[in-house]
């Protein structure tokens, strides 16, 4: 019987393991956490449900739509989408509305409508230039340039214009409601179409669908260690051998590897890549009051300390307990702030910020606080990144038994559609008998 050891219980190795699984192959999934789902898990404090941020299910592609409802049955109800963005000292629904301009102060009217009588021009690849050029320097220099700062540590200009494909023009999320320029962003704004993107969303959580698919693995012989780090992997000549957690040595005939890539580089000894992940420390809010407002989630491009809020009855009013709320603040970080370490002193500072911009009436609504940290969320995709990447495949690309996926994996800043999607094309790749090393998915398509 073939066998298959996935390292990373998310959404992209559940699939495969799922997959393979269905067809008589022995599948090992082995999870540093307690539970399954990886960034797509949901955390359960009583009737309270908490998605790792603004998590749901919405693709084009019909296998990958198929797939989910196939798994999720009856639990997959179709919500439909809003989102907002606070700008100006107020909120504002996504794609814009003509209230926007009547909220721009005069002289930022006038820089706006300077930037789209001269065009400027900037030279490069950064993600500095790809949105000056696509939107101006006033709409950068009031949103996009002190956003990335607060949200990524880093300064437009010494990121890659990836960022922005990946990004930015994944917000939009219908490709109906262009915004890929300045010109396109106004239209949008002043003559808006109705776009209702419809969504599809379990009663308690994302996280269902992965508890769900790893129940299936089980059901099928296979196993889902939970709680468990991978320590150290083995090789000899062109094959990994064996991972090792605490408590246990796997020996492998296959390894799908959906951990982040930068932990599997320091268990092999690959030095001196310059690749760098991004973590967030998520604030799961309690709140002893209705909803104040009815977006699902809420981009902050003010000086509020944390960039994004998600509410999770505005998916769906089962995730929280009759007349109250929930709000999970998104807190980026690197694991070596203090902030990583004390984030319980940044909860003042949070809940005033909420306070100050309506999110919630007074603090005393606050009836409880959950504090998560999870690692390695984003891929930062810094000036350098597509040849650091692609060194490091190549490296890694010496054992024939190894296969990268999913978002940590494939240094892959993608949605859980794309992982799904990735997960059905290579299971069906590795079925056929392809070498795993030589597995590839072109999967930087969305942009």
């Amino acid at each position: 019987m073939p066998s298959v050891t996935i390292v990373g219980a998310g959404v992209a190795g559940l699939t495969i393991g799922y997959q393979l699984a269905l067809r008589g192959y022995a599948v090992t999934v082995v999870e540093r956490n307690a539970v399954v789902g990886g960034l797509g898990r949901t955390f359960h404090y009583g009737d309270f449900h908490f998605d790792v941020g603004p998590h749901r299910f919405h693709t084009e592609n019909p296998r990958v739509a198929g797939f989910i409802r196939s798994i999720l049955k009856e639990e997959a109800i179709e919500i439909p989408r809003k989102s907002g963005a606070r700008m100006f000292g107020r909120f504002h629904e996504w794609p814009l509305r003509p209230g926007i301009l009547l909220a721009m102060p005069v002289k930022l009217m006038f820089r706006g409508a300077r930037d789209l009588l001269f065009r400027e021009h900037l030279p490069g690849e950064s993600f500095e230039a790809d949105v000056i050029n696509k939107y101006g320097r006033t709409l950068y220099d009031i949103f996009f340039e002190p956003y990335t700062r607060k949200f990524l540590f880093y300064s437009p200009a010494e990121l890659h214009r990836d960022w922005a494909r990946a990004g930015v023009n994944r917000a939009v999320i219908d490709k109906r409601a262009k915004a890929d320029s300045l010109w396109s962003l106004l239209r949008t704004t002043l003559l808006p179409k109705p776009v209702e993107t419809m969504f599809l969303y379990p009663p308690t959580g994302v996280g269902r669908f992965s508890d769900l698919l790893a129940q299936s693995i089980v059901e099928r012989g296979g196993r889902v260690v939970l709680g468990r780090e991978v320590t150290a992997v083995q090789a000899a000549g062109r094959r990994i051998t064996a991972i090792e957690t605490a408590e246990e040595r796997i020996p492998c005939d296959n390894v799908v590897w959906t951990a982040p890539l930068t932990t599997l580089n320091h268990l092999l000894g690959v030095r001196g890549v310059d690749l760098e992940y991004l973590s967030t420390i998520f604030y799961n809010f309690e709140i002893s009051a209705p909803p104040r407002l009815d977006y699902q989630w809420t981009y902050f491009g003010g000086d509020e300390i944390f960039s994004r809020v998600t509410a999770p009855e505005a998916f769906l009013p089962s995730t929280v307990p009759p007349g109250m709320s929930g709000l999970c603040v998104e807190v980026t970080s690197r694991q070596t702030d203090s902030r990583w370490s004390n984030p319980e002193e940044l909860t003042p500072k949070i809940v005033a910020d909420l306070v100050r911009t309506g999110m919630i009436a007074r603090a005393a609504d606050v009836a409880r606080v959950h504090i998560e940290r999870v690692p390695f969320t984003y891929p930062i995709y810094k000036l350098n990144y597509l040849q650091e990447l692609t060194r490091n495949l190549r490296e890694l690309g010496q054992f024939s038994n190894l296969l990268l996926s999913g978002r940590c994996g494939r240094f892959w800043y993608n949605n859980m559609d794309h992982s799904i999607g990735q997960g059905l094309t290579m299971a069906d790749k590795i079925l056929r008998g392809e070498v795993l090393s030589e597995i590839d998915t072109a999967d930087r398509e969305f942009w």
